[in-house]
């Protein structure tokens, strides 16, 4: 895995000195996408009941062939604690 990414590295490298003008923004580009990914990693570890209850639900339904009708409930509850102002 190490060495693909060092590849992939290496490649970006060359590319940015084959072509100087499209450094900057794809550098951008890929800023953002680094951004954006941090910002869900850091959502997501920020409101763990939110995603534990998803995660909670989603394995009852692989389970059991029809939704437990408490699921919503337990969803909706889960919502709350997280944005209490939208309850």
């Amino acid at each position: 895995m190490v060495t693909k990414l060092k590849l992939a590295a290496y490649a970006l490298v060359l590319l940015a000195l084959a072509h100087p003008a499209l450094a900057p923004p794809v550098l951008g580009a890929l800023g953002v996408l680094f951004g954006a990914l941090l910002t869900v990693a850091g959502w997501g570890l920020a409101n763990p009941s939110l995603i534990l209850t998803i995660a909670a639900g989603l394995t009852l339904t692989r389970v059991f062939p029809g939704i437990p009708p408490w699921l919503g409930r337990a969803l909706v509850v889960s919502v709350a604690v997280v944005f209490p102002r939208t309850a």
